[in-house]
């Protein structure tokens, strides 16, 4: 769903306006889904360069693409690492998200008997004060602060932003990056790379801001301890905006589900939330909060930054794809990706005459020709010439990275049929979804 909040007689004349964009949380599945939609913008907006924006705000799992974005990795080359894992510099897998916390569990197994016999102890001396339940409520103390370890995380994105090119350091950024968290002891919103917040590295900061409470332990950065960056706002697109942004990006993979919107043709398949279980129930919970939380702040922009428009990219409230998809999945990306890639295009064409008005008051236009042409997937430009990377090297300078243009010349190379190298495993088939809407054609 595109979400369109525009401030009429904003005084644009058409001059290029400093761009932001917001990218808020959903796990390992946000990252995809954001993913598809900066592919479909990033073919379908002329004049904008996802890598050379004024600023970058990430929360939770947008942190990472955030990140990743401020260091000049084209939302191309993300879809190449963490969509089709084509990248030979670069290898991801799902443990890098989703390996258990180890040491955490044996540390709490260790405390197990002291714990016990604690408790024993308490209910002897005083039966009658907390009951059986109560004395050994204690042994709750012996559960792990976090389900799965989190230096994988950081581990891989220090490895990424080492590579030619890049920093791991907010202040050689050339471009503003926040990366937002919530400092435990207090209920504090911190945002790393602000003026004075920008000593700690990148990584570091991503790891901490994706840190979900009960899933991922807390980060130690400085003696202190932080979690999830939207515990208290959903996307901070306020950040951007004070900033300095005149017109904000906003991407959202959270919303509320509503049955009543369902397509009829995916009807069938549709049950009662309640018969889902505690997951599902609780899944409908968190994302009705994340999602009128985001709701009620986005609305209030218009009065508090006047001459500023912000459009917001969010799945349908009845998009059954993605509320029912595992929000920590990894097996199907592609597919996530191709939806994504797809509802964003259709919500692009849909309302072209009214975007197409905003974008041109900060020096953008919408490619409509590309809207129209239905025989595009997400993975429909993804593979480039020598010539092109040569272009892109001479534009970028010689501190670009190298493993770009390596991996995409082997990919080029393995694309065309008289190439002499050894056949590359497939990348799994792109899934063409019906995105219960229809594009032009």
């Amino acid at each position: 769903m595109l979400d369109l909040k525009s401030v009429a007689g904003s005084g644009k004349t058409g001059a290029r306006s400093r761009i932001g964009l917001a990218l808020a949380g959903g796990g390992p599945l946000g990252i995809i889904y954001e993913i598809g939609v900066l592919l479909a913008l990033e073919e379908a907006i002329e004049g904008v360069s996802f890598n050379d924006l004024h600023a970058y705000v990430g929360v939770s799992a947008g942190a990472a693409n955030a990140a990743v974005l401020a260091n000049g990795f084209s939302p191309a080359k993300m879809c190449r690492i963490f969509v089709l894992s084509k990248s030979t510099a670069f290898p991801i897998n799902p443990e890098h998200f989703l390996t258990p916390a180890f040491r955490l569990y044996a540390r709490g197994f260790g405390r197990l008997p002291r714990l016990f016999w604690s408790a024993v102890w308490e209910h002897a001396r005083s039966p009658g004060d907390t009951g059986l339940l109560g004395a050994f409520s204690r042994l709750a103390l012996a559960l792990p602060s976090g389900v799965w370890d989190n230096n994988r995380i950081n581990r891989f994105l220090t490895e990424l932003f080492s590579s030619r090119g890049r920093t791991n350091d907010f202040r050689k950024l050339k471009r503003q990056l926040f990366i937002v968290v919530t400092k435990l002891d207090t209920a504090e919103i911190i945002k790393f790379g602000a003026p004075g917040q920008d000593h700690v590295p990148i990584a570091k900061a991503v790891q901490a801001s994706t840190a979900v409470p009960g899933l991922f332990p807390p980060v130690a950065i400085g003696g202190e301890y932080y979690v999830d960056g939207g515990l208290m706002k959903t996307v901070h697109a306020s950040t951007a905006l004070d900033a300095g942004a005149d017109l904000l990006f906003c991407i959202n993979p959270i919303v509320s589900f509503n049955a009543n919107l369902v397509n009829p043709a995916q009807k069938k398949n549709l049950h009662a939330l309640v018969e889902g279980g505690f997951p599902v129930v609780m899944s409908q919970a968190f994302r009705t909060i994340i999602h009128s939380r985001m709701t009620v702040g986005i609305s209030n922009y218009a009065a508090a930054y006047p001459n500023k428009d912000v459009i917001v990219f969010e799945p349908d409230s009845g998009d059954s794809n993605m509320f029912f998809a595992n929000v920590f999945s990894f097996a199907n990306r592609v597919k996530v990706c191709e939806h994504a890639y797809q509802t964003t295009r259709a919500d692009l064409y849909a309302r072209r005459n009214e975007l197409g008005r905003i974008l041109q008051r900060h020096g953008v236009t919408l490619r409509t020709d590309i809207l129209a042409d239905r025989s595009r997937h997400f993975d429909s430009h993804l593979q480039v010439s020598p010539a092109e990377i040569k272009l892109a090297k001479l534009r970028n300078g010689v501190t670009n990275d190298l493993s770009d243009a390596l991996d995409q010349l082997e990919e080029w190379l393995q694309s065309r049929p008289s190439a002499i190298v050894q056949p590359a495993e497939e990348h799994p088939p792109v899934t063409r979804m019906d995105c219960g809407r229809s594009l032009p054609g």
